[in-house]
């Protein structure tokens, strides 16, 4: 039996803010591990309710709330921008304090957003300070900006999400890793003295291929988690007392039978909580029982993804929606019950192809429908498809930051951003 150390690093940044954000990948490692007899410790630098933490901590009802933060100085790539720089999630004495004093085979750092990276060098400088035990780092800045991290990031071995074999002989170990396992594992929230919400997935991968989207080179095409086990993983949560649950899926509705056989017995098992979407649904399976099933759940805010409903930008970005099939969905939430103003729209800013007209038309088509606004704005993410049509695409993956973005690139500032945004909170207020 081995005993390893997993690590969910700082998130350094202009802002943060938590959004039912938890580890879920190292979640299911854990479970995983401890399944196949081998030890495992977790500490997570965003738990904004560790145990070492002092006084009380606030949460809003659906489970949300600020992270610990600290000012820090700004990397040389970000000295010009007017914005505070952070770190968020334990300070750095806590965060210590937090490490085990066991002996460790291995430690494994998770890395989310490619830009987040400076966080993630940093908690490897300890770590290795620490332990003489490897450093392993996988995740999503690992897999995307690969070369980058095996440069510049200090750890032992990079290993990009889905090359299990990899992972498993940087361990030394033989667990059987693969999307499969971890998609059907419970999550592993023993670590937690406290948890105001729990995240779930019933799929796992995106059977779209958008073109501001990295889905596909971090996970499987689309696979779904068995019934059995996503009923009796919320059932689960749900025992321990947690009645906020956030689905992770990218394509909750896409498999409309699997997925509505599982509300159906979420709601026969007497489950009462608050669910939430911060993906974004795929108006387009949002069918009427399917929004008829989501209400008897209590989906708060349910979110939905257009992104544009200029269909001949659209048709440049993805296929998976258009504005009837928008229009549609927004009518069978209004026949399950939801009113104007209790669902949102997903909308994207500064995107290459875009307009300050398009986005215009877009939130006025959307808030004509009753929809309240979110504006998402854009940045060329490593790996996709959007990244490599935009010629101003940053080398350093810290200005991948859809908070600094902005500040450089024309594309944004032609926009008109800032009133675009006055725009969108003022329809918003209208409902």
């Amino acid at each position: 039996m081995k005993t390893f150390l997993i690590v969910n690093p700082w998130i350094y940044d202009f802002a943060a803010y938590d959004l039912w954000m938890k580890p879920w990948g190292l979640l299911k490692i854990m479970s995983v591990l401890k399944s196949s007899g081998h030890g495992a410790v977790l500490v997570d630098a965003m738990d904004r309710h560790h145990r070492l933490i002092p006084g009380e901590v606030r949460d809003k009802p659906d489970g949300t709330g600020r992270f610990m933060s600290q000012e820090i100085p700004k990397p040389a790539a970000l000295k010009g921008i007017p914005r505070k720089y952070k770190r968020y999630g334990l300070s750095r004495e806590l965060f210590e304090a937090a490490l085990p004093g066991c002996r460790v085979d291995a430690i494994l750092v998770s890395s989310g957003m490619t830009y987040w990276y400076p966080g993630v060098f940093e908690t490897i400088k300890i770590l290795k300070k620490r332990y003489k035990a490897p450093v392993i780092l996988g995740g999503a800045y690992a897999t995307l900006c690969r070369e980058h991290a095996v440069r510049e990031s200090g750890a032992d071995h990079v290993v990009s999400n889905g090359d299990f074999r990899g992972l498993e002989e940087a361990m030394g170990i033989e667990c059987g890793f693969s999307f499969r396992s971890l998609l059907e594992a419970d999550a592993d929230i023993s670590s937690y003295t406290f948890n105001p919400y729990a995240v779930l997935r019933v799929s796992l991968g995106c059977p779209f291929s958008c073109a501001y989207c990295a889905q596909k080179k971090l996970g499987p095409g689309f696979m779904l988690k068995s019934l059995d086990g996503a009923i009796k993983e919320v059932k689960a949560f749900y025992d321990r007392g947690i009645k906020n649950f956030a689905f992770y899926d990218d394509a909750l509705l896409f498999d409309g039978d699997h997925i509505e056989e599982y509300f159906s017995a979420v709601v026969e098992e007497g489950i009462k909580g608050n669910f939430y979407t911060p993906n974004g649904l795929h108006a387009r399976f949002l069918k009427e029982k399917t929004a008829f099933l989501i209400k008897k759940m209590n989906f708060v805010n349910p979110i939905l993804s257009l992104e544009t409903a200029n269909c001949e930008v659209a048709e440049t970005w993805h296929d998976k929606v258009d504005r009837d099939e928008f229009r549609t969905a927004v009518n069978n939430l209004r026949a399950a019950g939801y009113k104007k103003g209790q669902y949102t729209v997903y909308l994207m800013l500064g995107a290459p192809g875009s307009s300050t007209r398009d986005v215009k038309e877009s939130m006025e088509f959307a808030h004509s429908l009753g929809a309240r606004i979110s504006l998402s704005e854009y940045s060329p993410i490593s790996g996709t498809l959007m990244s490599e049509r935009l010629g101003e695409r940053p080398e350093d993956p810290l200005m991948e930051n859809n908070s600094i973005f902005p500040f450089y690139s024309r594309s944004t500032r032609d926009t008109g951003a800032d009133k675009l945004k006055s725009e969108a909170k003022i329809l918003n207020a209208s409902l």
